[in-house]
């Protein structure tokens, strides 16, 4: 049987997630980093993506599209702390892509640097909500 250890996930707005995962994949700005037990203290920039929580060796998982934000893990523990949280099964596919569609036409237009950067973002957070959406 894998060593569990603690999980969280967090938003301004709510905790999105509290329990026990065995492992934990989580989108950074240079990869997915993977998170077992007894991991390394790190801590470090979360990207746009899916979380991917395997909660126990019968293989339940649950999938999270998150936004930007921070990872921290010491003893045992994960903190996610993202803007933005939605589990997968709860994604309104058909608004993510809209967005999606959104973001893209607002990359072809924007002029400033700030404005092409937010629409990166968008469209990054809305391909993690499609991709999340799919894989639950």
């Amino acid at each position: 049987m894998a060593k569990s250890f603690k999980v969280m996930i967090v938003t301004p707005d709510k905790t999105a997630f509290e329990g026990e995962a065995v492992s934990a994949i989580i989108p950074g700005l240079a990869g997915y980093l993977g998170v077992w037990a007894n991991h390394a203290p790190l801590v470090g920039a979360v990207a746009p993506g899916v979380v991917f929580l395997r909660l126990d060796d019968s293989g339940s998982e649950k999938h999270f599209a998150v936004g930007t934000g921070f990872v921290e893990i010491s003893d045992n523990v994960v903190n996610v702390m993202t803007d933005t949280c939605e589990l997968a099964n709860e994604i309104d596919i058909t608004r993510a892509q809209d967005a999606l569609d959104r973001a893209r036409g607002r990359l072809k237009s924007m002029e400033s640097d700030l404005d092409r950067e937010r629409a990166r973002l968008s469209a990054d957070r809305a391909e993690a909500r499609i991709k999340a959406s799919k894989e639950s």
